[in-house]
């Protein structure tokens, strides 16, 4: 199901929400809070997820446009003229706007640049989950497509053609000679199509990107890593090693028909993409592990079976454990 994880931020939240935000870091920024007022804080943020989403909207602003300093600095330079000064009593975030008028001035300045600046919007994305074993095809846009496979989570903005992946595997066909129509961001990565059929993967460590028409590239800005049709990149993600390996098509889109296809793959290999389908996890023995395994598993045929069939041709044998399966020599 798709919801609406990340909306602009002029209709996202109430005014109110934005306003109690922006009253809490003047609050915080103008003297020292007491204890008392810091749990009262802590507070407002567990109330609700949108709190937090409008405190960090707040300091965003901030950051951006340098609204808070100036502005506070000239409150005191004009309190400093005032006989009557900040109040000393009842001044919570809350009252004290309301008690001095300079801090619902500079209260109602940063709430304006947090709802209708527009720099601080961000793209509209909807998030797209599947169960596992559950396979989902979502159109993009007229000429770009994904089907997701089990387990899988991401972020699309369809006005941008703009796919954040944070975790899964999915395959993009994009018909448009214009390169540059689909971009796949993978934490700081981001992947560039070039009229393109091309299935990619991300866990947790590692990227594998697998092409079977046209061609992607690969961070375009800095390491640009181009790879065409019939080219696979295996990278870990806290290094960016990779390793570059040929692939047909029938084993990259294998896995739509529920079957995977492995050509010489490392065992560690084939055994994410089983845990990826079936949602358990399985060890394999530091005797077995260095093996590769070529041939075609049925993700029709249950858990168990697949298990005891790789095994098998490892030579060794599965064990049923407290936390997924082993297999041992």
């Amino acid at each position: 199901m798709a919801t609406e994880s990340h909306m602009n931020k002029n209709n996202a939240l109430p005014d109110r929400i934005h306003e109690e935000a922006v009253r809490w870091i003047l609050r915080q920024r103008d003297a020292d809070m007491p204890d008392s007022e810091w749990a009262a804080f802590t507070e407002w943020l567990e109330v609700t997820p949108d709190h937090m989403t409008a405190y960090n909207d707040a300091l965003e602003a901030d950051e951006d446009l340098g609204v808070i300093g100036p502005a506070l600095e000239q409150m005191h330079h004009d309190a400093a003229d005032d006989d009557d000064g900040i109040p000393d009593n009842d001044n919570t975030p809350f009252n004290l706007m309301s008690r001095w008028p300079a801090f619902g001035a500079v209260a109602a300045m940063l709430l304006a640049v947090v709802i209708f600046w527009p720099g601080t919007q961000s793209p509209k994305y909807a998030t797209f989950q599947t169960e596992y074993g559950e396979i989902r095809e979502v159109a993009i846009n007229s000429s770009v497509s994904m089907v997701m496979n089990g387990n899988t989570e991401l972020a699309l903005d369809r006005e941008n053609a703009t796919v954040q992946m944070l975790r899964g595997e999915a395959t993009y066909r994009v018909e448009s000679p214009k390169p540059g129509a689909l971009r796949v961001e993978i934490d700081d990565l981001t992947i560039v199509d070039y009229g393109t059929v091309f299935n990619v993967v991300r866990d947790k460590t590692m990227l594998r990107v697998a092409v079977t028409e046209g061609a992607v590239m690969i961070d375009p800005e800095q390491e640009k890593i181009l790879v065409s049709a019939g080219e696979q990149i295996d990278m870990q993600l806290k290094d960016l090693s990779l390793t570059r390996s040929t692939v047909s098509e029938d084993a990259v889109l294998a896995w739509q028909d529920q079957q995977l296809v492995f050509e010489d793959r490392p065992v560690k290999a084939v055994i994410r993409d089983i845990e990826r389908n079936f949602g358990t996890k399985i060890s394999v023995s530091n005797g077995l592990s260095n093996q590769k395994i070529t041939g075609v598993i049925s993700l029709a045929n249950d858990e168990a079976m697949v298990i005891n069939d790789v095994a098998a041709v490892l030579g060794g044998k599965a064990q049923k454990a407290e936390t997924g399966w082993r297999i041992v020599d």
